[in-house]
């Protein structure tokens, strides 16, 4: 019955080892070629660059209205009646079914020469909008950037505590096993052994949750770069030294030239001010010119006349001109100037929330630096203590709980420098993103 439960540890053992080779057998993929691949297939990025495009056919002098309208319509109409018409004369015209029909064909010419600068002022916000589309497709693009590299780096995380549990998970093995050889020589705890089978059967449960863990986060990246979600992909596991940072100071003004917060701020500024030229406009009159050529035929079985036609041009100049509509245009420009100021103030909000975040940001990156290089000179201090635990154990110096205790102490700290690199790595594109350099950090 023993043998049994020590085969069924075996088994579990094995099968974990074969998940473990089933993940060695996936393709490994850098960041780079994540991000590549994100670009190219990413189902939002083609959206949002769909959506660019439409924003630049849109920036054309026609739709600002620099151009005139030119119209053609034209109209056939047939009638069918019954008429009695008595004329002065004393006759009498009558008819049944009587048809005639008429055709109308009308050339028609618009062109608003002078608005009150509306339409130079409706080309520069179409300009904007077209600038603003750009930037929303390259500030989409580092969004997905940001998000993927957040998810790789976790996924990286992932595997390297996958690695640490494995190794712990053997160590409970090697521990178990002991533990019964001791019970076989008759010179073994019950206790020892059941507290030895438990922690094995914890460990295992804490493998077989992270293998989990680690399949979720390839689903994740397989959505964003529009993969099937179990498609087999691993992060490459990248040696990683946390570097050290440019000046705040210095981060900062390269934000100032790059963020793309910023530049959507002044973009939006750009826009305002195009909005508010517009409404002043109202207040200038509107000068037309128009003219038209039209053509008319006309045929009647019963009438003063059998057929006619008829064809002539007109044009001329219009001035529009509004005294009065009830304070509407005051209202829309003064809202508009005050929209036009609220995006100035936007700008300057922008720049002091971008220093402020970029220092607290810098702070925490540098403070967990140190912290960094502490936990692995602990590291090195656990693994020695760890391996002489494991001699003692041995020997019988101490007994499987206290070698426990070591075993989680070593355990705990290798997870504690997981975390940290893996917060490192998240403060340097946050740090990259908001100065407007992620793209060239990641690339």
């Amino acid at each position: 019955m023993r043998f049994k439960k020590m085969n069924k540890y075996k088994l579990l053992m094995l099968s974990l080892l074969a998940m473990s080779f089933q993940g060695m057998a996936q393709n490994d993929y850098n960041l780079q070629e994540l991000v590549q691949l994100a670009l190219e297939e990413n189902y939002q990025i083609q959206i949002t660059k769909n959506q660019e495009e439409i924003a630049e056919n849109r920036n054309t002098l026609g739709n600002a209205g620099f151009f005139p309208a030119f119209d053609i319509y034209s109209d056939q109409n047939w009638n069918i009646e019954t008429s009695e018409s008595n004329l002065y004369t004393g006759q009498i015209r009558k008819g049944n079914n009587v048809q005639s029909n008429q055709f109308n064909a009308t050339a028609e010419l618009n062109w608003t020469l002078f608005d009150g600068f509306r339409m130079f002022a409706k080309k520069d916000q179409l300009e904007s909008l077209a600038k603003l589309g750009k930037m929303e497709t390259k500030y989409y693009v580092e969004q997905t950037i940001a998000d993927l590299a957040n998810i790789y780096y976790s996924l990286v995380k992932a595997r390297k505590q996958l690695k640490v549990h494995q190794q712990s998970l053997n160590i409970s093995a090697y521990r178990l096993n002991l533990e019964k050889q001791k019970q076989n020589l008759g010179k073994g705890n019950t206790l020892f052994y059941q507290q030895a089978k438990v922690d094995y059967n914890n460990d295992s449960t804490i493998v077989l949750n992270q293998q989990m863990t680690i399949q979720n986060k390839q689903i994740q990246i397989n959505r964003i770069i529009n993969k099937a979600p179990l498609n087999p992909l691993s992060a490459m596991e990248e040696t990683f030294e946390p570097d050290e940072l440019a000046r705040v100071d210095k981060l900062i003004e390269t934000a100032m030239d790059n963020s793309q917060d910023l530049e959507r701020s002044r973009l939006e500024e750009m826009i305002a001010e195009a909005s508010y030229k517009m409404e002043k406009a109202s207040r200038y009159p509107q000068v037309s010119v128009y003219g038209n050529y039209s053509y008319s035929e006309q045929e009647s079985e019963l009438g003063l006349l059998e057929s006619s036609q008829s064809h002539g041009s007109n044009f001329g100049i219009q001035v529009r001109f509004n005294l009065y509509d009830g304070g509407k245009k005051n209202i829309a420009i003064e809202n508009a100037q005050i929209q036009k100021q609220n995006s100035s103030v936007a700008i300057d909000d922008k720049r002091a929330s971008i220093t402020a975040v970029l220092a607290q940001l810098v702070t925490q990156y540098n403070s967990m630096r140190e912290q960094y290089h502490l936990l692995m000179e602990n590291q090195k201090s656990s693994g020695k203590s760890l391996a002489i635990a494991r001699q003692q154990f041995e020997q019988g110096a101490i007994n499987g709980y206290e070698f426990r205790q070591t075993q989680l102490a070593h355990l705990q700290i290798q997870n504690k420098i997981n975390e940290l690199e893996y917060n490192l790595r998240t403060l340097q594109i946050d740090i990259y993103r908001i100065s407007g350099t992620l793209s060239d950090n990641i690339m």
